[in-house]
């Protein structure tokens, strides 16, 4: 073995000058000129040596018709009567004409028999058929007896049937489960073929290379592979005048990395406008027969590598392709021709001289095996690995070099083809070189079988540094979300009355972080995303591209555990409102009639002269149910969002938008692709225009034009001469002043209509707590001997109804003697809260004051309101809607938005998503609207049976 690749090792140095990899884009067509070749290996138009013509294809040069080809390369012509041999090298006497000037060639099982002078040239030909159990000779002047083994005279490798190559490592192609099979066809050409290669024959060359393919380019034992390099390597072979001499399979002057790093290799601009130059990834296929015969020039869109597309359309530059096919096996050997295509690629642009040339496309071939390791199927570490074989030339399907027999041939063919393009950033739409990775699969012949064919072009850039940032926003943000989250524990501690840090204070602290993470897990996850998809998308001159599979899988993960914290909160923010609670303020005294009875004698009791009439409860009982109704009040529709989004995505086909291509279009072919993380970033921008949409709508035209529940609650309340007291925290809630200023409301038709136009006209005292001001609602924050005394009178009360839940169950009557325990009891709180708003309890009292920008900002208190409550102003008259799920929408709203994202991840159908989302926020509301009203009833003490 050292022996064997010592001298290969050492020609590399001999030979390793830097390989071209730019050339001019030239074609057959461009060799117009009758005396002009293609030279496939070095792109160019060659003139043909001497006489000669170029072929009718310009792919080689003849002599003209009459004509032989001398030692020196020229043609000189045949004197009269003479015709050109079969071989084309003499001029003859035959009988088998082909044409007035040149000799046929003899019938299938003839041979050429030929006189040759003393000089050695050939005189005659005449045609010989073969006597029986003889076959004519590989070079056709001669029969050859047929052996045992090879009755059907088919070997060819020497006049005598024996099997030239006696090294059985030469002819072994190694598969996919690491075991070896001899291959007859290799077995059959390599010699021929090597020593072809190395007497100067290009076409030979090019056979030998195909079989370095066929067997996955091995070298680490010998095989052709081995055999190739040691020509190409040779000093007889260095290239003559810069030009190629043999083809190029192996980059062996630099790693991968390298190789795919060359930011000056193409010197061109590319872009997504279709109306400018390379706006469309050109990629060339030079292709070979098995046999070295060069086939011509294919683009990739139109080839068979495209296999799974229909149109053969140009792949436009920027657009992702995906596209994934079942194909028969007997189609796919159709579609080959019985042989294997070799092809080397190349992509095609106009340089900045708008010239247009061709690079070479590096192939990852995934079949490469080194010390047993799949070394081309290891994970890069950003766009490359070390470890990366880079090759030169790909095969289609073979179906030649395993074909052993008929029953256990195996055909390989191309199971995966990614091309990926890595786009500088900030270069101005240039690229690095593209590279192709492709797997080919072994399977037995079938010809009904069908096969899974994979095709697919990817972009990406450096986005390294640009998720770098990403990285450190959520970090930052995360240490600010904690900074934040203490400051709300340290505020919900104050209006708990709370003196120390205890367990509940931690446990709010966690809370809090899960809410306000998830907001930055949200804004840090969905900002750059929608970024990158909509700045990819709009550009001209390709600068971003999205995130890579990698990443998107971390994003990804953060969606997931934003959905988590969403839930979280949304829990907590659920027990938050039920456990608010609301007590309802009756300013109704009760209503004194005296009695005109004439007859009867004047009494000195003056009660006895008198009717007393005590406020009605209907007030309280209507106020109860409207508060109660309000909580089920929300500025966006759930279900409107469903319908919308299921309209949007899949009736008007935005969906197709995620599709990474250039553009906002929804008329996209199906083989264009499109990444989770794209779709979701579609989803979430539609998503949260029409919930903002939504919440515009509902604010701006419904609630000022048609109905506005949270502005109507305090004119009921005006009108009902109910104030409402809701406790959010034991010292802090909301406080709506419902005091008539007719100090009565139970009234008839007659007198209310009089009380509203006096209002309207300005001819009483106006609505708010402050003397001359009508504002009505406050924020509130307690003083802790207000808690005592409220906490106190709420605890009979509540002792009272546990009493009465017990004896109605089996004393039915009981429920008369405790009601009027309640009503007595309810009685006394209601005076207790009146004297506290009227400033008449000395122990408890409050001030009223505007609150600062800063305690706005942090949601937070500065005064001291242990002693002396603070009553603060609230001049937007819908804080206390904070109360309420209405305040509350964001947290609806972007767990909605989460769990859509993270339902679609799992399902990626939108109509699912939607349906999970809705019916989950449905219960939720439901459970939600059940357990508030329990509580409200237990709160405010209103009879159950009229609360709706």
């Amino acid at each position: 073995m050292i022996d064997l690749l010592l001298p290969l090792f050492f020609t590399h140095v001999i030979y390793s000058a830097h390989v071209p990899l730019l050339f001019n884009y030239i074609t057959p067509h461009n060799c117009s000129n009758t005396t002009a070749y293609f030279d496939s290996l070095n792109f160019q138009c060659r003139n043909c040596n001497g006489d000669s013509i170029a072929s009718f294809n310009h792919l080689y040069c003849i002599c003209p018709s009459g004509t032989i080809q001398i030692s020196d390369g020229t043609c000189q012509k045949c004197q009269q009567g003479k015709k050109v041999s079969s071989d084309g090298h003499f001029c003859i006497d035959c009988s088998m004409t082909k044409t007035e000037t040149q000799c046929s060639l003899c019938p299938f099982r003839h041979f050429m028999q030929r006189t040759i002078s003393s000089n050695g040239t050939i005189m005659t030909e005449t045609c010989a058929k073969c006597p029986a159990n003889n076959k004519v000779s590989i070079y056709g002047d001669t029969c050859i007896p047929c052996l045992n083994i090879d009755d059907n005279c088919e070997c060819q490798d020497d006049e005598t049937c024996k099997k030239v190559e006696e090294n059985k490592m030469f002819v072994m192609i190694e598969l996919e489960n690491g075991s070896q099979e001899s291959s007859t066809y290799i077995a059959k050409n390599i010699r021929r073929v090597t020593k072809g290669c190395s007497n100067g024959n290009t076409q030979a060359c090019q056979h030998l290379a195909n079989i370095c393919v066929l067997q996955n380019y091995r070298m680490q034992t010998a095989s052709a592979c081995t055999e190739f390099e040691k020509i190409a390597n040779s000093i007889i072979y260095k290239r003559n005048n810069g030009l190629l001499t043999t083809p190029i399979l192996f980059y062996h002057n630099s790693e991968a990395s390298i190789e795919l790093s060359r930011e000056t290799a193409i010197s061109a601009s590319f872009s997504f406008n279709i109306n400018h130059p390379n706006s469309f990834l050109e990629i060339i296929l030079i292709q070979y027969a098995l046999n070295g015969t060069f086939i011509g020039m294919k683009t990739l869109s139109e080839s068979n590598l495209n296999i799974c597309s229909q149109q053969k359309n140009k792949f436009h530059f920027g657009t992702f392709y995906q596209m994934q096919c079942f194909i028969q096996l007997q189609h796919l050997l159709h579609l080959s021709g019985g042989q294997p295509i070799f092809s080397d690629l190349f992509i095609a642009f106009l340089n900045k001289s708008a010239q247009k040339q061709m690079y070479a496309v590096p192939i990852l071939n995934e079949n490469i095996r080194l010390h047993g390791e799949f070394v081309n199927r290891l994970t890069p570490d950003e766009f490359s690995n070390s470890k990366w074989i880079l090759t030169r030339r790909l095969y289609f399907v073979d179906s030649i070099s395993l074909d052993t027999a008929q029953n256990s041939a195996i055909i390989r063919y191309p199971e995966k083809i990614d091309i990926r393009v890595q786009i500088q950033s900030q270069k101005n739409g240039q690229i690095m070189p593209p590279y192709v990775r492709i797997r080919h699969a072994e399977i037995q012949r079938n010809p009904e079988k069908q096969l899974l064919v994979q095709f697919a072009i990817t972009y990406h850039t450096n986005e390294s540094q640009f998720f770098q940032y990403i990285e450190i926003a959520l970090f930052a943000l995360a240490v600010l979300s904690f900074i934040f989250a203490a400051i709300r524990a340290y505020s919900w501690g104050k209006r708990s009355g709370k003196m120390i840090i205890d367990g509940a204070t931690l446990i709010k602290l966690i809370l809090f972080e899960c809410e306000i993470l998830s907001d930055v897990f949200l804004f840090v996850i969905l900002t750059p995303t929608l970024f990158t998809v909509f700045a990819y998308k709009m550009q001209q001159i390709p600068q971003y591209v999205i995130f890579n599979s990698k990443q998107e899988e971390i994003l990804l993960t953060y969606i997931l555990v934003t959905t988590v914290l969403k839930l979280i909160t949304l829990l907590h923010c659920n027990a938050h409102l039920i456990l608010t609670k609301t007590f309802f303020i009756d300013w109704e005294r009760p209503h004194v009639t005296f009695k005109t009875n004439n007859k009867a004698p004047v009494s000195s009791d003056v009660r006895e002269d008198v009717d007393i009439t005590q406020p009605v409860i209907w007030r309280t009982y209507l106020v109860a149910n409207e508060w109660n109704e309000l909580q089920d009040y929300r500025k966006t529709s759930v279900g409107l969002q469903m319908i919308t989004m299921i309209a949007l995505l899949n009736w008007l086909k935005l969906e197709n938008w995620a599709a990474i291509t250039p553009g906002l279009s929804t008329n996209i072919p199906a083989s264009t692709k499109s990444t989770t993380l794209s779709e979701l970033a579609i989803i979430s921008s539609i998503y949260l225009t029409v919930s903002v949409i939504q919440w515009i709508f509902r604010v701006t035209i419904v609630e000022q034009l048609f109905l506005d529940p949270f502005h109507n609650m305090i004119d009921l309340c005006s009108i009902s001469n109910i104030s409402v007291l809701a406790l959010t925290h034991p010292l802090h809630g909301y406080y709506i002043h419902g005091r008539s200023v007719h100090d009565q409301a139970d009234t008839d038709m007659i007198k209310m209509n009089q009380y509203l136009h006096r209002e309207r006209e300005n001819l009483c005292g106006t609505r708010g707590l402050e003397a001359g001001s009508g504002l009505q609602t406050y924020i509130v924050n307690l003083p802790k001997t207000f808690r005592e005394q409220f906490d106190a009178a709420s605890q009979v009360l509540e002792n009272d109804i546990e009493q009465l839940d017990k004896l109605t169950a089996d004393h039915f009557d009981a429920t008369t003697t405790n009601i009027q325990k309640i009503a007595k009891g309810h009685e006394q709180l209601n005076n207790f809260l009146i004297k506290f708003i009227e400033h008449n309890n000395p122990q408890a009292d409050y001030i009223i004051n505007d609150t600062s920008l800063p305690e706005l900002l942090c949601d937070i208190e500065f005064t001291d309101s242990s002693h002396v409550g603070n009553f603060i102003r609230d001049k937007s008259e819908i804080a206390y809607s904070a109360a309420f799920i209405y305040g509350n929408e964001w947290v609806y709203l972007s767990f909605e938005l989460s769990l859509f994202c993270s339902v679609y991840i799992f399902t990626r159908s939108y109509t699912c998503s939607a349906f999970i989302t809705y019916i989950i926020s449905v219960i939720s509301r439901k459970l939600v609207s059940t357990f508030f009203t329990n509580h409200l009833i237990k709160s405010s003490f209103v009879d159950h049976r009229f609360l709706f």
